[in-house]
């Protein structure tokens, strides 16, 4: 399992105003050329489920997943439904600094190739923390500045031994 995290510093940006642009996800292929296309349904408990084609690693990447949006905390967390992954889950955060807002996105995700996780995976996060990057400066343009680009392995809770 790998996760990764991106985040950028929005200049002037109000977080409300970020948290609105962010979670138009439709809008995104106008925005970046990574996103092919974004479609969105309304899904169970207020959820929103949303169909993705973007550019990874060469490929296209394609995926179904529920989105919770939750506009007070500014908070946007997702969990894959179906798709090209194994496994996929993370989250969007926005934070007010005295300059701007600053954009967090995290996530773990598995392949589904185990023999080939060691080759694979660092590939992949590398693919993922660069094409969430460039949909960021695509929605919030070149000033957005990257603070924070993360890429690493982690084992899944049910690989750490005894769980109390």
């Amino acid at each position: 399992m790998r996760e990764v995290r991106v985040a950028l510093h929005i200049p002037g940006g109000q977080p409300r105003k970020v948290f609105d642009s962010l979670s138009d996800f439709a809008s995104f292929p106008r925005h970046s050329d990574v996103v092919h296309s974004v479609s969105l349904a309304d899904g169970p408990d207020h959820d929103r489920i949303s169909t993705w084609e973007v550019d990874f690693a060469g490929g296209i990447l394609k995926w179904r997943e529920r989105d919770r949006l939750d506009k007070p905390r500014l908070r946007i967390d997702f969990e894959l439904i179906d798709g090209d992954l194994h496994a996929l889950s993370g989250g969007w955060s926005i934070a007010q600094l005295p300059e701007g807002s600053t954009v967090r996105f995290g996530a773990r995700f598995d392949l589904g190739v185990p023999g080939m996780a060691d080759l694979l995976e660092p590939v992949a996060g590398r693919a993922m923390t660069d094409t969430v990057t460039k949909m960021l400066h695509g929605v919030f343009g070149p000033d957005a500045e990257v603070i924070e680009c993360q890429d690493r392995s982690v084992a899944p809770l049910e690989d750490c031994g005894d769980q109390p």
